[in-house]
């Protein structure tokens, strides 16, 4: 069945080589997700023992801050076509003043100092590329470009709304003034986490792909999250709560409902959301509230059948 709603934004499905190597670094700098990640922290430990000293201790000294987003918007803005090898030397090659210039009609924020940021920007890209990226397993990036390819088939059955919940696996982006496309990348290394940064009249959404490499049939790593996320009293409370409003509710309304901590609460929503039961609602990157996501447990009804009767 085909969909005909008018979506306020263009929206796409695009991947790139550079974009999963920024999510990779990304990654490795974001040291507080280490334990939320599919890769969990025994990844990054593995990394660093193959790092250069000095690469290691740029890393460590690198936050997910506003240079951080410059820095991802500059890449992105220069990743049109090509290998990661070739976005670096576009990178290398621009002056800082053309970095300016580009910056500022793509929408990115402006650095004080942008051949400072533009140097430190080199030293992270090449050396990560150089020691880590470019020796990742080959099959992560070819499952990404199928990936992309898959959902852009998938583009003219649903209606926006609908084929964006079904590949973030909750999302809803309201409009948001001036914000005219949204660009869905598929990435692996920070599943089941997303990276999402406004450019001006861009919105990047990078989205978990649902890739695994597992040694045995068991149940996926999201299939078996979303069975873990239902086993909690306060989980449940906070689906139901969900279920029977008529609207969004933020986060501070579910905190108030179960009589929880902040900390605890969070922990129980971001819980949730990684394994596809609530919808999270955004104005722009502003995370607004959540509401209950039914279709997930469509989902997870057939995933354990599939499992039982897997021969």
């Amino acid at each position: 069945m085909t969909y005909d709603v008018k979506a306020p934004y263009d929206v796409h499905v695009g991947f790139g080589q550079m974009f999963e190597l920024l999510s990779s670094l990304h990654t490795f700098i974001c040291r507080k997700a280490y334990k939320k990640t599919d890769l969990s922290s025994g990844w990054a430990e593995q990394v660093r023992g193959k790092l250069s000293p000095g690469l290691s201790e740029l890393l460590d000294s690198m936050e997910i801050n506003a240079d951080w987003k410059v820095i991802y918007g500059l890449v992105c803005m220069l990743s049109e076509e090509g290998g990661s090898d070739e976005v670096i030397d576009r990178l290398e090659s621009r002056t800082a003043l053309e970095l300016h210039e580009q910056a500022l009609a793509y929408g990115i924020p402006l650095s004080e100092d942008m051949e400072k940021l533009r140097s430190l920007a080199l030293r992270l890209l090449s050396g990560w590329y150089e020691e880590y990226f470019r020796y990742a397993d080959a099959n992560i990036l070819i499952g990404l470009e199928q990936e992309a390819e898959r959902r852009n088939k998938e583009k003219e059955v649903y209606s926006t709304a609908e084929w964006v919940d079904r590949i973030t696996n909750g999302f809803q982006f309201e409009p948001s003034d001036g914000l005219t496309r949204i660009l869905l990348v598929p990435h692996y290394h920070f599943q089941p986490l997303n990276i999402i940064y406004r450019f001006g009249s861009l919105l990047l959404c990078h989205y978990s792909a649902g890739i695994y490499f597992q040694q045995d049939d068991f149940l996926s790593p999201q299939a078996y999250r979303m069975i873990r996320s239902l086993g909690e009293k306060s989980r449940l409370k906070i689906l139901k709560y969900l279920h029977q409003s008529d609207a969004p509710r933020t986060f501070i309304e579910i905190v108030r409902h179960l009589k929880l901590s902040k900390g605890i609460t969070h922990d129980h929503i971001f819980k949730l959301r990684a394994s596809g039961f609530i919808h999270a609602h955004f104005d722009s990157e502003t995370l607004l509230g959540y509401s209950s996501r039914l279709s997930a447990v469509n989902e997870i009804h057939s995933s354990i059948l599939s499992y039982m009767e897997r021969k």
